[in-house]
């Protein structure tokens, strides 16, 4: 399965402390690889430095919580299903014939 995986910085410190946690997150990543089971298909840094997005591939929800419970202390995470858009407008187009049928 598909997963968009959006994280941001958690602040809220004084300048010092997030200059710090700032640091602390990019030694982390610096270490950090991704688990056996998760194929990263992109990885992004939002422009104005505040978090990034991730598309993933992985058939296992462990798999998908080890960035979150490694890097909780300093981002907030959302991770949501995805998938293809030819798929999703099948789907849809599929659940307007049905409510269309229904009077």
């Amino acid at each position: 399965m598909l997963f968009q995986i959006n994280y941001t910085a958690r602040a809220g410190g004084s300048v010092k402390e997030n200059e710090a946690s700032s640091k602390r997150a990019l030694a982390l990543f610096s270490k950090w690889s991704p688990p056996a089971g998760m194929d990263i298909k992109s990885f992004h840094a939002r422009a104005d430095g505040q978090g990034g997005t991730l598309v993933v591939e992985t058939e296992s929800i462990a798999v998908l919580a080890d960035g979150p419970a490694k890097f909780l202390a300093v981002n907030e995470f959302e991770i949501v299903p995805i998938l293809d858009i030819t798929d999703a407008v099948a789907i849809l187009n599929e659940a307007s014939a049905w409510t269309d049928s229904i009077s």
